[in-house]
């Protein structure tokens, strides 16, 4: 069966969809479908048309749909608060019918759907598995996406495929996942050396997503021009980094420049900083990094943010009293 979240004209589902507030589940095409008839509008044909293909918002989607069928048969959409991704049964979110181990709804997979997707609250792939391109692969299903919160884990796609996800995000976790400044062919396995050297930098991410408020990226293994010893500069000209709620970033490595992101650190009242370097930095580094971690636990009267650095080798006691002083911020 080709499984179809959508919404009835009838009166009755229009009141339980207000109730709900989220899509009914029918079983196939066939039952929607039986009940569509041919409609009479006031407007001009081309009006109607054209408030079809082009609807303002997924709520006005929504209120669309639930007046008359007619406007899902000329533009399928989904509507789908919460979309993510499972290893073994692929893309699934939940419709409205609970069940005894889903109280408040049961799970919706979307494998064999065919209509068009639009997200709107939250998107999240979490794979844990090395099948790279599975957002891509996905994106020419989704009509729009408008979530605020996105979770990738061991994905690689295009700058231009992020742009057209993340546009309105304002929440953004990134684990072991290259972002390419081109639309190349995306590969199956992360070792491809080339894709490392073409992926987008830190900071061009922020100058492409205005709105992100709290940023996670743990670093892929190979790290190579995501950050680079320009990489902290450039951050710090950037109007919406200064002005994040949080800023955590994992298995940095040592071309980063700490000096210079230390003054920033000194000024910063408003970010909650986690910095995690990598195993593979070297001594001397390690040294540079003990001494910004004495230098501010030493300090009597600070008048801004205590940030997290952790680093292999820096001393238990430090990183205790940095561990309690950021609780404390």
């Amino acid at each position: 069966m080709d499984s179809q979240i959508v919404t009835s004209n009838s009166s009755n589902s229009n009141t339980e969809m207000k109730r709900n507030n989220v899509s009914m589940v029918f079983p196939n095409r066939a039952q929607y479908y039986s009940s569509y008839q041919l409609q009479n509008f006031s407007m001009p044909d081309s009006i109607i048309f054209y408030i079809s293909k082009n609807p303002s918002s997924s709520k006005l989607y929504q209120k669309l749909i639930q007046s008359c069928k007619h406007f899902f048969i000329k533009n399928p959409i989904i509507i789908v608060p919460k979309l993510h991704f499972h290893r073994r049964k692929g893309w699934h979110t939940q419709g409205n019918r609970p069940s005894k181990n889903r109280p408040n709804g049961r799970t919706v997979y979307f494998n064999e759907i065919t209509s068009k997707i639009w997200i709107t609250d939250e998107l999240g792939c979490m794979p844990a598995c090395s099948n790279w391109p599975v957002v891509t692969s996905f994106k020419p299903q989704i009509y729009q996406c408008d979530a605020t919160s996105i979770y990738f884990d061991q994905q690689m796609f295009s700058f231009n495929d992020l742009m057209v996800i993340a546009s309105k995000c304002e929440i953004l976790h990134l684990s072991s996942v290259v972002i390419m400044n081109n639309d190349e062919v995306i590969p199956e396995i992360e070792e491809d050396q080339f894709y490392f050297e073409t992926a987008v930098s830190l900071e061009a991410l922020f100058k492409a997503l205005p709105d992100v408020k709290t940023f996670t990226y743990y670093l892929p293994n190979n790290s190579l021009n995501i950050i680079t010893s320009k990489t902290a500069e450039e951050l710090l000209k950037i109007s919406n980094f200064l002005s994040l709620d949080k800023f955590e970033i994992r298995e940095i490595p040592e071309i980063f420049d700490i000096e210079s992101f230390y003054g920033h650190i000194k000024e910063n009242k408003k970010t909650k900083i986690d910095l995690d370097f990598s195993l593979q930095i070297s001594d001397e580094y390690k040294t540079r990094l003990q001494t910004i971690v004495d230098e501010i636990l030493e300090t009597k009267n600070r008048d801004y943010k205590v940030p997290s650095i952790y680093f292999s080798g820096i001393t238990s006691s430090s990183r205790d009293k940095m561990y309690a002083l950021c609780r404390q911020n």
